[in-house]
């Protein structure tokens, strides 16, 4: 391992240990992007972001807000397809 590559471990790690509900806010929001037809990833990711900027965890708060806008931005997409999915269902018939 090189040298330019342990600072970077050693965030990660560092991160990880002090931000862990923001960094699992993130992993369940990314989850969304296959899993977002049920919602439930975006809930778990918007609910777990809102702990992690409520318990004001230490170099949490960028990957919260990350973890907001994913959300967000998944529900809004995956609304937008299963309503035209529907529509389409509806009109087929």
């Amino acid at each position: 391992m090189s040298d330019t590559d342990r600072p970077r471990d050693a965030t990660a790690a560092q991160l990880a240990s002090q931000a862990p509900l923001a960094r699992g806010a993130v992993l369940v929001s990314l989850s969304g992007a296959v899993f977002g037809f049920v919602f439930v990833p975006q809930l778990l990711g918007l609910a777990l972001a809102g702990l992690s900027l409520a318990r004001r965890e230490p170099q949490g708060r960028r990957p919260a807000i990350l973890a907001a806008a994913l959300a967000l931005a998944f529900t809004a997409v995956w609304a937008v397809v299963l309503g035209l999915l529907l529509k389409w269902w509806a009109t087929s018939r």
